[in-house]
């Protein structure tokens, strides 16, 4: 989980019926699985390993506005941080503890990001397939092309992000 990664993940959203999905590879190998904890306004949620025995990471708004979500380790380390705009919530910063900044930047109905470094240089993109019409298998694609996150970082990224552009809708997470 700590390694430097590239490829495809599949996330599943999570809803009050969904509390826990598996995060799998492209091939459909299983590396985490995701734990949405209580209804709250913070929106918690937690990263397991694939066995789903030893947490790795929990998130959660750290803010009043849910603009701001912060991923922390089991030893309170921060792992990311990820604050959106007040501008229509398409756009946001993910900061790492190395001082590492990306730029995440969606479309008008938030279902497809791309993120990028800061020099511009893609890095990922997340696309929601939540839609009914959706002949995947999963509700968000993310496919890492440069080597610039670890899988935990991806995972917590890519899941913030959710979190964060659905609670300004009041959908579930």
């Amino acid at each position: 989980m700590h390694s430097i990664f590239t490829g495809r993940l599949l996330l599943p959203l999570l809803s009050p019926l969904r509390r826990t999905a598996a995060v799998t590879l492209g091939d459909g190998t299983p590396v985490a699985v995701l734990r949405r904890k209580f209804v709250s306004k913070r929106h918690q949620f937690d990263v397991l390993d694939a066995g789903a025995t030893t947490l790795l990471a929990t998130g959660a708004a750290t803010s009043f506005a849910n603009d701001h979500h912060r991923l922390i380790g089991p030893r309170s380390e921060v792992i990311l941080e990820y604050l959106i705009d007040y501008a229509g919530r398409r756009r946001g910063t993910v900061t790492l503890p190395d001082g590492r900044v990306f730029t995440t930047e969606g479309d008008r109905n938030a279902q497809h990001f791309a993120i990028t470094d800061r020099s511009g240089r893609p890095v990922a993109t997340l696309v929601t397939t939540s839609s009914a019409l959706s002949m995947r298998s999963a509700d968000l694609v993310l496919d890492v092309g440069a080597q610039v996150l670890t899988l935990l970082e991806a995972i917590g990224m890519a899941q913030c992000l959710l979190t964060v552009v659905n609670s300004r809708r009041g959908d579930a997470t």
